[in-house]
């Protein structure tokens, strides 16, 4: 079996060939296509010709951001098992954004959990993802796989935002700067209809059923750029864990919280441990780093190979 990253991780098995979270055209014959999520980095037009196999909440965010639906596709959620193509799926919560999913296929008798982007630790919005026993091959997002991110006790992120919107409408008004599709909809529900929203972030919410308020002092934005002229900004991504970062984005009038809706690096450490795979390939974000910290615990970890690197493990 090959395992390889080409706009997209693509599995070629003896009789079976299928990709996960494409973003570029599919330049092989696929049987089908899995998608984790509705991100635009996991996501693409390219897709609608194909079979998908995502959530109900994924197809949602698809349409709104293609605008067209697959005309094959077959909706799963966590806890659900499938076959397709003698591939046997078993489809299970990735705690990242609304819809996320995590796959543990089996094919030619090895398995294989591909997390796409997931998160460890519950939030108002989402169950957390839990390792699995000791798949043969692990493909695993790396997003903060350095050891500047440790992410703070979300009850105490949540604290924070609602202490620092408290705060600065008193006197004023705030713009919550938050990725419209996952975090703006945690921020959403966090606040209910003390906040209003862009059209963007509305749009989601609505479709996603998360209520809206009306409120203007108050507002949930999807980039600093659409935050309202006058208004305070405060804007939540993980990427404020490093003080740095915060401390550059609070020269420029943003106040940054590290509300993230990704695994942290401790967080990542201890998945592989619980999971103990055979071979782990790393993707998205700090791969490199990652690998060589894993490779440094005992592991055989790796960037996932590209085509022109397509190496044979099992």
């Amino acid at each position: 079996m090959n395992i390889y990253y080409d706009s997209g991780i693509y599995v070629e098995g003896r009789k079976t060939r299928f990709v996960v979270d494409p973003t570029g055209p599919i330049k092989r014959d696929v049987d089908f296509v899995l998608v984790t999520h509705g991100h635009s980095d996991h996501i693409s037009r390219y897709v609608l010709r194909q079979l998908v196999v995502a959530t109900q909440e994924t197809f949602v965010a698809m349409y709104i951001r293609l605008g067209s639906l697959p005309t094959r596709r077959i909706t799963v959620a966590p806890g659900k098992f499938l076959e397709l193509d003698g591939v046997h799926i078993a489809v299970l919560e990735a705690g990242h954004i609304l819809g996320s999913v995590m796959y543990l296929v089996e094919i030619d008798d090895l398995q294989v959990l591909f997390t796409g982007d997931f998160n460890t630790t519950g939030t108002i919005l989402t169950d957390a993802a839990e390792p699995v026993d000791k798949p043969d091959i692990l493909v695993m997002d790396a997003t903060y796989g350095d050891p500047a991110y440790i992410f703070p006790n979300r009850a105490e992120v949540y604290n924070e935002l609602l202490d620092v919107v408290e705060r600065y409408t008193t006197s004023g008004k705030v713009a919550i700067v938050a990725y419209p599709l996952g975090k703006a909809q945690e921020v959403a529900k966090l606040f209910g209809t003390r906040a209003g929203a862009h059209i963007t972030v509305a749009r989601y919410n609505r479709a996603l059923g998360i209520p809206t308020g009306m409120e203007k002092n108050v507002v949930i934005v999807p980039s600093l750029r659409s935050a309202p002229t006058g208004y305070f900004k405060v804007e939540v991504s993980g990427w404020y864990a490093e003080e740095t970062t915060k401390r550059e984005a609070a020269k420029r009038g943003v106040y940054g919280i590290p509300l993230s809706d990704h695994s942290d690096f401790p967080s990542l450490v201890e998945f592989v441990t619980e999971t103990s795979p055979k071979l782990i390939y790393t993707v998205y974000g700090f791969t490199e780093r990652f690998a060589k910290h894993l490779r440094r615990l005992g592991y055989r970890a790796y960037t996932i190979p590209g085509i022109m690197g397509l190496a044979k493990f099992f």
